[in-house]
């Protein structure tokens, strides 16, 4: 946190451009922003990210490490394809190494979905982080019906929508500052 607020890499895991996700994810950042926070946003769709274990001279899974072992905190916002989180996420975590370079980084979540809710996609996304060692604060947001929640500008239609993913904004800077407990390893 030198020089100014907590560096927070914000996540989102989806490709498609105007996607759903980044809709949500730009309100959170909008509120780190606003808390002090200086944002560093991943677009995984610009990443040329390999399989596991194929060869690749991509520079980017050494420079996304370098973006994630740089952050006090991180937000990762998952679509919910097929019950599950999207493979662009999931390719992403992969590409962190083993031991993951998300070991020890206090994150946040937050999920959206067409359906009525992503909370099969943040259940399967806590338990993957926190098996590889990521500090997951407890608060969390889903939203369901996503497409008819926010405009095609961007804008969020529903208060309460608007609501849940700025307080899991605010419960990341706090966690990442020490005013909020961690939970246990």
């Amino acid at each position: 946190m030198a020089g100014g607020g907590p560096v927070i890499l914000a996540i989102g895991g989806s490709r498609r451009p105007g996607n759903n996700t980044d809709k949500a994810l730009r309100l959170a950042v909008e509120e780190l922003k606003a808390g002090g926070g200086r944002v560093d946003w991943v677009h995984l769709g610009e990443l040329r990210l390999p399989l596991p274990g194929e060869p690749s001279d991509s520079p980017d899974p050494e420079r996304f490490r370098h973006k994630v072992l740089g952050a006090d905190g991180i937000l990762i916002a998952t679509p919910e394809y097929h019950g599950s989180i999207s493979s662009t996420l999931k390719l992403a975590i992969d590409n962190l190494g083993f031991p993951s370079t998300l070991e020890g980084k206090t994150i946040a979540i937050l999920g959206v979905a067409m359906g009525p809710g992503a909370d099969n996609a943040l259940g399967h996304l806590r338990h993957i982080l926190t098996h590889i060692g990521g500090k997951v604060i407890p608060e969390e947001t889903s939203v369901g019906s996503v497409h008819k929640k926010f405009g095609e500008d961007g804008r969020c239609l529903e208060p309460e929508a608007e609501a849940g993913i700025r307080r899991v904004a605010r419960a990341l800077l706090a966690a990442v500052q020490g005013r909020q407990a961690l939970p246990a390893p």
